[in-house]
């Protein structure tokens, strides 16, 4: 759920598929999950005076890490939860922890040297699932599990067209930018839910309603209190860059002009 898995040793020959991998060395390989391809590594650690240690990693691919946690949702959860507990009661990292309901599984095959297939084995759905999943999209649990909770943003998405707004309409917590292109037009402001802000092709105060690109930021739920203040501290920040209509001291720069006009200029 984290970083990858250890390959059996009884298995390293069928994972490198003749071709082997050197001693501290690793090689691209692709896991095919529902005819997508992840890229991970195949790693020999290289472990001097000791046998062959091969890991297929994955930790620097967050698309698979995100569909792995969604899939197996369940298990995901108590693992992650077993062992915030078993940090802070024996204040160290470490442990192996096991469900003590039916456990989830995934099969991993090597087809050739430069593909393994992943299939689900066992999964188990409930009521709950559904709700965690999003949660997990949202970054919450990121943010439940992280050793380091200093930061006010658990997520930052990329631009978005218009069109895909619709499936970020229950994100919470946010404070979202919207873009008009042809009129170059930035407009910045919060929600506690997304979708119930925002509509797409209605005018939203300063901004008209043929805005066209989005994007948000996730901000962390203890700091949900303040959602305002970090609204109104990111209009200033942009303000002070690009034009605006409140003669708030900025380099105005050429282009696009901030188009709200309800915040303070402190």
């Amino acid at each position: 759920m984290e970083w990858g898995f250890t390959v059996p040793k009884n298995f390293i020959k069928e994972f490198e598929a003749g071709q082997p991998v050197e001693a501290g060395s690793s090689r691209i390989v692709n896991i095919v999950w529902d005819n997508k391809k992840y890229p991970v590594r195949l790693r020999n650690v290289g472990r001097k005076n000791y046998p062959a240690v091969h890991q297929i990693l994955w930790n620097g691919n967050n698309n698979f890490l995100q569909k792995l946690r969604k899939t197996f949702i369940q298990s995901y959860i108590i693992l992650k939860s077993q062992k915030e507990i078993f940090d802070v009661e024996n204040k160290k990292v470490g442990g192996h922890f096991r469900t003590k309901e039916s456990q989830e599984a995934i099969l991993f095959s090597p087809i050739d040297s430069k593909t393994i297939k992943a299939e689900v084995f066992i999964k188990i759905e409930n009521e709950w699932n559904a709700l965690f999943r999003r949660l997990t999209e949202e970054n919450v649990f990121g943010w439940m599990f992280a050793k380091d909770k200093e930061y006010l943003i658990s997520r930052s998405t990329n631009w978005m067209k218009v069109q895909e707004f619709k499936k970020h309409v229950n994100a919470v917590n946010v404070i979202y930018y919207l873009v008009n292109t042809k009129k170059k037009f930035i407009y910045i402001g919060k929600a506690n839910v997304l979708g119930q802000r925002v509509k797409p092709g209605r005018d939203h105060q300063g901004m008209p309603g043929d805005w066209d690109l989005f994007k948000y930021d996730i901000v962390r739920p203890e700091y949900s209190n303040i959602l305002e203040r970090i609204e109104d501290h990111t209009i200033r920040t942009i303000a002070s860059i690009l034009k605006n209509d409140k003669k708030y001291p900025s380099l105005n720069l050429e282009g696009y002009k901030i188009v709200n006009s309800n915040w303070k200029k402190l």
